[in-house]
């Protein structure tokens, strides 16, 4: 039989010729699907014909007669009466159709299926274009992109690599392509075989789907809260420290610090402000429905000496993600109860595409970090204590040989013989100075002799600072497989990470194993599932702040002078091995050993973390979607500590403590949702979802160390290898944690006309660690939209608008065990012995509650070339689950209670742009900024505030939130002010002759609120804006420059690094007056100098003081441990500065080379090269010296002490991505 198209006839002329267009698109169309030729079948084919004037429709009949092929043609342009005579005998078919339509216009093709196509010659002229099609803005490859011959619907998608490879017969003139979100283009063949293209994203507004909450895809312009999400690719491309440091600057109001300055270490993220004073302010992360476990640890928020070891979320590996996607609010959150409250975010992993065959993607990265940014220091005086303030000499040995100064020997004749200024113990007058006191003589390389008995020149040392530092590196490989077809799609991907600190000894390494995939059982049921596997190993995080065991940035502050040249650096050990004693060396203090410590005692932690999930989802009916999904994170980790023994011979100072911790937690969920379009013809599009989840939680540790400092057996670390009998370290230490939380919960989308939508949720949840009574509580939300642009006729140049409102009431539980009496074990006197809890549990508490009401607004102009998304939020938090201190009269030192307002609000905007843009060049911008105010209103009956953290205890500062206050006020000691003039108070002579002062002293003393031993707040951490800005420039060529600048402007930060710098002399502002830039001023041994300086303030009676004293009077208020015969001169204050700075954050150059040369080498489908500099350097910092504006100690809520922070660390990285 023959299959042909049947001629009708049409009144219409136009209708005529549309059919006959018709009539060959469809073959075009079926040559498309069958476009495998099938030269090897038709050769075997052969026939015999011996006809005279047989015409083409008689054999036609015949060939399909004597074979297995059927004709396939059209009549319009076939003439069947035309004769033609043959006399083959056993010819291939093939040649017998060349004979046939030789010097003839038609052609024919011997398709697969046995179907022979009969067509004009030049529709079966074909030729292959290739190319590949990226996002036009972030330029990432886009996956799944229809391409398509224009006049028909032949065509194909791009594979995992952006790539499309097309057969189209040479007619063809225009391809077409189009993707979800984009703009379709039309691209005019003209010729060409390779066509690479970028699409643009449509009307954002109007067709953007972002992922929300339980992991649900909805339309951005249905939702009625704000919402931010970044693209994988975005991600990957800043080569950031982790996932979240990449989003930093990025997001309206999402505030990302990483607190102790670490490679590895714990990045904190705060959207909005803080809700609750004591708890967890952090938002709830999920990835790919499951809840990352992701809490700070306590060494890592320890603020006087922190270990930071990292948090889970450094783990993931940014090329395995496919977007990140942040819900503001609680209205946003809402259906995650209690542990949403304070924002949640999303993220989503890579599954893989449809495509054709198997795509691999490899991505090399090699990192390089400079610490570059040390303290400024004054190079001129070398090491020396207050005694040498009056004793230009250098001190003598015992033969007369000038020495080198001793800065802490000098303290204590100072404050033994009262040789300092006015001759009054320094000691009573000054905080404890370190050994790094540089009041001594000016370094001009006089010849002096040294702490190890040789004569060298004393001359400045300018770059101790940088001693121990070394340029760190991390490598990175990533290697991903992928593939898909119309039953699912999968991925797997390995990556190695191999980190090496800016400190010696130091550095870790990962490897990571992540499979995603979604399989389609059948046209109802599919399955997603999702697996990581981490394998990390870190080594020797370092200590900061004020440790004296390892802080080496504690030790070049505190205790090393400026002409310090690092003997120790280099001698510590011993050739025989043992630990150096370093005896006589002057610099070293509580840390004469830290050196040993930092290169021989070794603490290594050892994490696996399993990270999976399963999710059903099933079309019970055209009206039902059911999704059941079971998830866990299951963490194992193991920490050990060995101190390698002091001595040659492997007994003297060894020990070694060795703990395992497990961490398991599973999540339940279920959802029924039912929905239903154009309910009674009525334009309302209604869904209802009801379900719940089922959450439990684990943790067990256990840990213990052997007892004492000594060997039994060399150089072997296990617990039984100690001397001695008493065991009393030796019983381990054992802690169990357990927490269970059921939920149900219910919401309702209505939308009307698609421009009006309403969302209301309801959600409660069952707590384990509540009070009985008190464990359910209630999560109601309600949230709308109004696209009035759709309804609305506004100005030409405003293309879109959207109103949202948003109000939610949330609640927070507790952690467990804090509602009942629970002891811990340890020892005393060698036998196991329980405790009494320091802390009494609440008798009745409740969860603390938050309400929150958002409004915003998102509008484009000029065709959305610009828009503008702003939002203003308001929220309370009371109830707040506090720990209140008690007197030591009670026996313990706290009770749990409910007390406080805490009250949070605060503005965002976000301003895009595309000033240019068109096929050569375009350009991108985007700024955001924020501004929250988080005020303390009330606490319960006696408080005034709320201690969150301290540094060195009660003679520290601490952070609070105090009644009245921003949250993050700095509490301290201060000067008492005098109320008319507003200056400080001097002490007159009664006072201090009534303090024990003598005569002398007058215009040196002042009057502190640490006499009457009351800190008042002396500053408040709070920034008055945050944000960032982004540009983006692309070429045409495949190269791309962007930019992120990201700034910080007000809040203060205590200063322990610049109040030491003062106090020691180091700071180049000590400079002034020692080189002759003072007042004139006599010393107590008659020397005329230019040392004086009148201290700022009045005395009691209000007279302003003029008396003239000795310069370091004005720096010795700078101390920060104690001072005053009494300790009555302690002031924090000085030590106050504002924070505010602007930093190059991200500087990046990809450029893509050209598909046609990737193509030659006929292995790769796609390479990109990158160039990538983060944390470049700072445009602008309000800080003195050098001190690091984010340096501050700690990750916990207690932001805003610094102290040895580490220098600024820039890096710069090469990215190789390829596709094969």
């Amino acid at each position: 039989m023959k299959i042909k198209t049947e001629n009708y006839v049409w009144r219409s002329n136009f209708a005529i010729k549309f059919l006959k267009i018709m009539r060959i698109s469809t073959l075009l169309i079926m040559f498309s699907f069958l476009n495998i030729y099938a030269e090897g079948h038709s050769q075997s084919e052969r026939l015999t014909i011996q006809s005279e004037n047989i015409s083409l429709r008689n054999l036609f009949s015949v060939i399909e007669k004597e074979s297995h092929y059927k004709f396939l043609y059209s009549d319009d342009y076939l003439n069947f009466d035309k004769t033609v005579s043959l006399h083959v005998n056993q010819q291939p078919l093939n040649e017998i159709l060349s004979e046939v339509f030789d010097k003839s216009d038609i052609g024919f093709k011997l398709l697969e299926n046995n179907l022979i196509v009969i067509m004009p010659k030049v529709l079966l002229q074909q030729k292959v274009i290739t190319g590949t099609v990226t996002d036009a803005k972030t330029k990432e490859l886009l996956v799944g992109v229809s391409v398509r011959i224009v006049g028909t619907s032949s065509g194909t998608i791009t594979d995992a690599n952006g790539h499309y490879s097309l057969k189209v017969p040479n007619a063809t003139t225009v391809l077409e392509f189009s993707f979800i979100g984009m703009n379709t283009v039309k691209e005019p063949i003209n010729g060409r075989t390779l066509i690479n293209v970028e699409l643009t994203s449509k009307n954002v507004q109007l067709d953007e789907v972002v992922v929300t909450a339980l992991g649900l895809s909805r339309a951005k312009k249905a939702i009625g809260y704000s919402q931010e999400s970044v693209k994988g690719a975005e991600l990957s491309a800043s080569n950031a420290p982790n996932i979240i440091n990449a989003l930093s600057g990025k997001m309206a109001g999402i505030n990302i610090t990483s607190p102790n300055g670490v490679d590895g270490g714990t990045t904190r993220i705060i959207i909005g402000g803080n809700n609750t004073i004591q708890g967890d302010n952090q938002p709830l992360i999920i990835v790919d429905g499951m809840p990352l476990a992701n809490e700070i640890s306590g060494s890592a928020a320890d603020i006087t000496a922190p270990q930071d070891w990292g948090s889970a979320i450094n783990m993931i590996n940014s090329q395995d993600i496919d977007e990140i996607s942040v819900l503001k609010g609680p209205a946003a959150a809402a259906l995650y109860g209690g542990r949403g409250a304070n924002g949640v975010v999303l993220i989503t992993t890579k599954k893989g595409s449809k495509r054709q065959g198997l795509g691999i993607d490899y991505n090399f990265s090699y990192k390089t970090v400079d610490p570059y940014r040390y303290l400024k220091l004054q190079n001129e005086y070398g090491t020396g204590g207050m005694v040498s303030l009056n004793s230009p000499q250098y001190q003598k040995d015992g033969s007369g040989n000038p020495m080198l100064t001793d800065g802490w020997t000098q303290s204590f004749v100072d404050q033994t013989t009262g040789t300092g200024p006015f001759g009054v113990d320094t000691w009573n007058q000054v905080s404890w100075p370190g050994n790094g006191v540089s009041w001594g003589h000016k370094m001009d390389g006089t010849m002096i002799k040294w702490w190890d008995g040789s004569t060298r020149a004393d001359v400045p040392q300018p770059n101790n600072m940088k001693l121990l530092y070394r340029n760190g590196s991390q490598t990175s490989h990533n290697v991903a497989i992928s593939g898909g077809n119309e039953w699912g799609t999968m991925r797997v991907s390995y990556t190695r990470l191999d980190n090496n600190s800016i400190f010696p000894n130091s550095g870790f390494n990962q490897n990571t194993f992540n499979l995603g995939g979604n399989i389609k059982v059948s046209k109802r049921l599919s399955f997603t599932v999702n697996a990581s596997y981490f394998d990390k190993t870190y080594n020797n995080a370092p200590m900061l702040g004020n440790s004296d065991v390892g802080s080496w940035q504690k030790r070049l502050l505190y205790n090393v002078g400026r002409d310090y040249s690092g003997d120790d650096v280099t001698h510590y050990m011993n050739a025989d091995g043992s630990r150096n004693s370093l005896s006589g060396i002057p610099w070293v203090g509580n840390n004469l050993y830290q050196m040993w410590n930092i290169m021989e005692n070794n603490t290594s932690q050892y994490s696996r973390k399993l990270l999976s999930s399963v999710q059903a989802n099933y079309q019970a009916t055209d009206f039902l979607d059911i999704m059941f999904r079971a998830s866990l994170d299951n963490n194992n980790n193991e920490a050990k500590t060995v101190n390698n023994p002091t001595d040659a011979a492997g007994f003297v100072g060894g020990s070694y403590s060795h703990g395992l911790s497990r961490d398991y937690a599973n999540n339940i969920d279920f959802l029924a949702t039912f929905h239903k379009d154009n309910i009674k013809n009525s334009n309302i599009n209604a869904k209802l979802s009801l379900g719940g989840t089922s959450f439990q939680r684990s943790m067990y540790s256990i840990s213990g160390s052997t007892p004492g400092t000594q060997y039994s057996l060399p150089y072997l670390n296990y617990f039984g290898n100690y001397t001695g009998t008493v065991q009393t370290s030796q019983i381990p230490s054992e802690s169990w944690y357990d927490k269970k939380l059921n939920s149900v919960y219910g919401f309702l989308n209505l939308s009307y006309k698609s421009y009006l939508f309403l969302d209301v949720t309801a959600r409660n949840d069952w707590s384990s660690t509540l009070p009985k009574g008190e464990w359910s509580y209630f999560f109601p939300s309600v949230s709308g939209s109004f696209l009035f642009s759709d309804v609305i006729q506004l100005p030409e140049f405003i293309s879109f608008g959207k109103l949202r409102l948003a109000w939610a009431e949330g609640a927070t539980d507790n952690d467990p065990y804090r509602i009942n009496t629970t002891y811990s074990v340890g020892s005393f006197a060698g036998q196991p012995t329980s405790f009494l809890p320091t802390s009494l549990p609440a008798l009745h508490y409740k969860p603390a509650i938050n309400n929150t009401a958002d409004i915003g607004i998102e509008l484009g102009f000029l065709k959305n070339r610009i828009s503008l998304d702003a939002r203003y939020y308001h929220g309370r938090s009371k109830n707040q689950i506090l720990s209140s201190p008690l007197p030591t009269t009670s026996g313990v030192n706290s009770v749990i209670v409910n007390s406080g307002v805490l009250e949070n609000s605060g503005v965002e905007f976000i301003l895009k742009g595309k000033p240019i843009e068109n096929k050569n060049f375009k350009w991108d911008i985007a700024f955001n900024f924020a501004h929250n105010s988080n005020k303390l209103l009330s606490l319960s009956s006696g408080l005034d505030r709320v201690d969150m953290n301290s540094i060195w205890g009660n003679n520290g500062v601490f952070i609070s939130a105090v009644v009245g206050q921003q949250f993050g006020s700095i509490m301290g000691y201060d000067y008492v002010y005098d109320p008319k003039t507003h200056l400080p108070i001097l002490q007159d002579a009664a006072m201090l002759a009534k303090n024990g002062y003598p005569a002398s002293m007058l215009g040196c003393v002042y009057e502190t609120t640490q006499q009457s031993g009351k800190m008042s707040p002396i500053g408040n951490t709070t920034p008055k804006l945050t944000g960032g800005v982004t540009n983006t420039f692309t070429f045409k060529n495949g190269f791309s420059i962007s930019s992120l600048i990201d700034y910080k402007l007000g809040g203060q930060i205590w200063s322990g690094t610049y109040a030491t710098m003062m106090q020691q002399g180091t700071a180049p502002e000590t400079l002034k007056e020692r080189d002759g830039g003072g007042l004139p001023y006599t010393t107590p041994d008659g020397t005329q100098t230019n040392w004086g300086v009148v201290l700022p303030g009045v005395y009691p009676d209000g007279t302003v003081n003029k008396v003239v004293v000795h310069y370091y009077y004005k720096y010795m208020g700078y101390g920060v441990w104690s001072s005053g015969p009494d300790n009555q001169n302690w002031i924090h204050s000085t030590g106050v500065l504002t924070d505010s700075w602007v930093k190059l954050r991200e500087l990046s150059l990809n450029y893509m080379l050209p598909d046609k040369l990737v193509k030659k080498t006929k292995v790769f489908q796609s390479a990109t090269i990158s160039l990538v500099g983060r944390d470049l350097f700072y445009l602008y910092s309000s800080l003195p010296d050098n001190i690091n504006p984010e340096g501050v100690n700690g990750a916990g809520n207690a932001q805003g002490i610094e102290f040895s922070s580490l220098p600024n660390s820039r890096s710069l990285s090469v990215e190789i991505r390829v596709s094969f």
